[in-house]
């Protein structure tokens, strides 16, 4: 058998060489390879085509049967292929993140979860305690309540809000929510710069104040579902406005609704309002910078089922942050345009700053009035003139000098005397010590819980015993420690030399003075602030919010007591949510001032009035009063524009005046109104 010849040509090669050699016998071809040589070959077979994995169509011969016919011929159809899916074989589709889904639910890992709660558990957030992470490690088949640090919720919290109550009242104090005209001046000449700071002076700290108290009158209770609203309320806003640079948008937005400050006052602008622009410049700084970054692990627990880190969360988990928010990419303010101003635009605006001047000169601007008080407040108003005659209750607005009243009926400390006529904080003192009078009374009332939601009861009496419990430190550490003690010290300094007062130490005292006030009592007030605060911080929550919580729970508590007094009251023995024992007689171990005024007011010691509920009405009627002139940002207590914090001749604030006259007897004024009261 022949040797078959090696395959070394490539395919078509000989059949190329054939065609340029032309036609040439089989002998004349012999003698050729003669001549040349070489090696004898045959050509390479062709290489498959490479099979694709797309449907392909093919041709078979099938047998078609048809019934009554014989000897019918094959037929070639032409078949197309549909791939058949194959378990075996891996599937590769494009990943899609349903984490980010609103529409998607939450699915928290165990994994995921112990990530957030040691991240939230760092030193620097201290949302979540160790012992709670360690009990989410150890809930391995079940999810454990989660609960957040007590001391997050009434220490970190009270920081962060009064960064945001800073901001928002400083920017109050330039754009008047009620001031409409400069409002609309200001969006009618610049209004990008006004979309931006009607966000600001919108931001929901009512909201916020309101949920904290609510909160942190039960700290150890408090799961982070709990914080729901607070983070929305704070959240928002941060986002409308996270694109804006501070230095070339929020400054410049400042400086914008300064030009329109100057241009109605020169002289306030420069004095007052610089002042609260830089307030709330840094105020704004510390929420963007440090506040947003705090608070984004407790964010992040409410809108996501996945850990991540302060720089990839708020755009890995978008979708969902923004429909917690309720807000949408178009609502997102946008950086501000460059101020372009032609001369034409400039003698307009000229123009039209004189005619708005000549307009305010034809209609003078009438002093800035308190908001009309409520019928609650009016109630507690017609209580204290009943409990203590001779004073114009009615009239505390214009602020009459309370301390020769009740400088020997509540034997006060002579420090006292040196808070000024004018200064709201004597009206609040006054207050506290009524409270404290009525409190001797309301410890031996039995609180129960009121039935918040059908889950969820309100510890009434512990909050309420909390309260009476702190009373005696907010009077005695804070108002006379704190306060009067410094307030003692800066008059005598000022007794010895007028001069002295813009000394270092004095200017100090001072601010620690006006500290004091903004931290503990009056929340919306404002001052020129050049250094922190350096009093000794107090574990307790600010005064005025436990004013607020005591007036809603007793609100609840007395609109209980009407209720049962329509189902029969003491007769019936009615029963009453939020107090067990509300017909029983109140007790006064050692009966004092107020508690003798009370048993002459509801008919004497054998009276049946002299009950519990009358007490709590007594009691709500005088904390309604102190909650208003210090938790309302419009009464009168922020109204009062004199500045002047001390006593002084003929209350010009340079001089401090002691030994002020005390000669009104308030047993008598109160028996002879008795006693007219009894004859009309």
């Amino acid at each position: 058998m022949a040797k078959k010849p090696k395959a070394i040509y490539e395919p078509g090669e000989l059949e190329r060489t054939r065609q340029r050699l032309g036609d040439l016998d089989p002998e004349e071809a012999r003698q050729i390879a003669q001549k040349l040589g070489g090696e004898v070959g045959i050509e390479k077979l062709p290489e498959p085509p490479k099979v694709k994995h797309t449907p392909q169509n093919r041709n078979e011969t099938v047998q078609v049967s048809i019934k009554g016919k014989s000897n019918v011929p094959k037929h070639r159809v032409e078949v197309i292929e549909t791939e058949e899916p194959n378990p075996l074989k891996v599937k590769r589709t494009s990943r899609i993140d349903t984490g980010d889904d609103p529409d998607q639910p939450l699915k928290l890992s165990y994994r995921e979860r112990v990530k957030m709660d040691k991240l939230a558990a760092q030193v620097e957030f201290e949302i979540k305690t160790p012992l709670q992470v360690l009990v989410s490690r150890l809930s391995v088949f079940s999810d454990p309540p989660d609960f957040l640090n007590p001391d997050f919720v009434t220490r970190r919290m009270n920081e962060y809000y009064s960064r945001f109550e800073s901001l928002v009242t400083n920017t109050r104090t330039l754009l008047p929510r009620q001031n409409t005209r400069r409002s609309e001046h200001f969006k009618k000449v610049h209004p990008e710069a006004f979309a931006i700071i009607d966000t600001i002076r919108f931001w929901n700290i009512e909201l916020i104040n309101t949920e904290l108290s609510r909160l942190q009158a039960r700290p150890r209770n408090v799961k982070s579902s709990d914080f729901s609203d607070i983070i929305k309320a704070i959240y928002r806003p941060i986002l409308l406005l996270e694109k804006l640079d501070i230095e070339t948008d929020i400054k410049e937005a400042y400086k914008r609704l300064y030009t329109i400050l100057a241009e109605e006052d020169p002289v306030e602008a420069k004095e007052k309002h610089q002042g609260c622009i830089r307030a709330a410049l840094i105020a704004y700084s510390i929420i963007m910078k440090s506040i947003r970054y705090l608070l984004f692990p407790l964010l992040m627990k409410l809108v996501s089922d996945t850990c991540y880190s302060y720089e990839s969360f708020f755009s890995a988990r978008r979708k969902r942050i923004h429909a917690f928010l309720k807000i949408s990419e178009m609502d997102r303010l946008q950086p501000l345009p460059p101020l372009n101003v032609t001369a034409k635009e400039k003698t307009s605006s000229a123009e039209s700053a004189k005619k708005e001047a000549g307009e305010e000169q034809k209609t003078p601007v009438t002093p800035k009035e308190p908001e009309p008080v409520s019928k609650g407040v009016i109630k507690g108003l017609e209580t204290l003139e009943s409990l203590f005659p001779g004073i114009s209750w009615q009239r505390l607005s214009s602020y009459p000098d309370l301390y020769p009243y009740f400088s020997k009926l509540f034997s006060l400390k002579n420090e006292y005397e040196l808070i000024a006529p004018t200064d709201p904080l004597q009206q609040i003192a006054v207050l506290m010590h009524i409270l404290e009078e009525l409190f001797y009374g309301l410890r031996y009332v039995s609180f129960s819980a009121i039935q918040v939601t059908e889950q969820e009861a309100e510890p009434v009496d512990t909050i309420i015993n909390r309260i009476i419990t702190n009373w005696p430190r907010y009077l005695e550490q804070v108002l006379e420690k704190e306060y009067l003690h410094r307030l003692n010290e800066y008059c005598q300094i000022l007794e010895s030399s007028s001069e002295s007062r813009t000394a270092p130490y004095p200017k100090r005292i001072l601010q620690d003075l006006n500290w004091i006030r903004r931290l503990y009592f009056l929340p919306y007030y404002k001052f020129d602030s050049f250094s922190a605060p350096t009093i000794h911080k107090l574990d307790m929550p600010p005064f005025y919010s436990e004013v607020h919580t005591l007036k809603r729970l007793l609100t609840s508590v007395a609109a209980s007591i009407d209720r049962a007094k329509k189902s029969g009251g003491a007769e019936s023995n009615a029963v009453c949510d939020g107090i067990d024992n509300p017909w029983d007689e109140y007790v006064f171990q050692v009966p004092n001032p107020l508690s003798m005024r009370i048993d002459a007011l509801l008919g004497g010691k054998n009276s049946k009035q002299r009950t519990n509920a009358a007490l709590v009405y007594f009691t709500l009627a005088v904390t309604m009063v102190l909650d208003y002139i210090i938790n309302n940002e419009y009464s009168w207590a922020y109204t009062n524009d004199a500045g002047i914090l001390f006593r002084s001749v003929n209350g010009e604030g340079a001089i401090p005046l002691y030994g002020t006259q005390t000669d009104i007897d308030p047993d008598r004024l109160f028996k002879e109104a008795l006693q007219k009261k009894r004859q009309a």
